[in-house]
């Protein structure tokens, strides 16, 4: 099955998370670092690192890190680990008007799907 129509979905979506809160957003992301228990000391830390975090997922989308299994369990981890952190620390945003938790149900499906394409052959889930 070709794949790199969702590859590159991923990569456009972690890269744009990622530049997308420092450029376009950043108070309005502090805030949101603020009202998830952060302290401000560490708010703009937090936000660079979690930038980078993503932007570092977008890159591994398009290199040889694709392949490899770890690389598509490691996004679903940090999805799965953002979305309770939103669900349990923003709970407002259950009923957003963009759904936004919502929509990590079907890139949690596109994580596992990919995850399951590049396990070695012999392993199981």
């Amino acid at each position: 099955i070709k794949m790199n129509y969702l590859i590159y979905a991923m990569a456009f979506l972690w890269l744009w998370s990622g530049v997308q809160p420092i450029v376009f957003a950043p108070e309005q992301s502090l805030n949101m670092l603020a009202q998830v228990g952060f302290t401000a000391d560490w708010q703009y830390p937090v936000l660079v690192l979690a930038s980078l975090l993503d932007i570092g997922f977008a890159v591994g989308c398009v290199s040889r890190f694709r392949h490899k299994a770890l690389f598509w369990l490691a996004q679903f981890v940090t999805v799965v680990a953002y979305s309770l952190i939103i669900a349990f620390k923003l709970p407002e945003m259950w009923s957003h008007p963009f759904a936004p938790l919502i929509k990590n149900i079907p890139i949690l499906a596109i994580l596992y799907f990919l995850f399951q394409q590049n396990k070695p052959n012999g392993v199981t889930s």
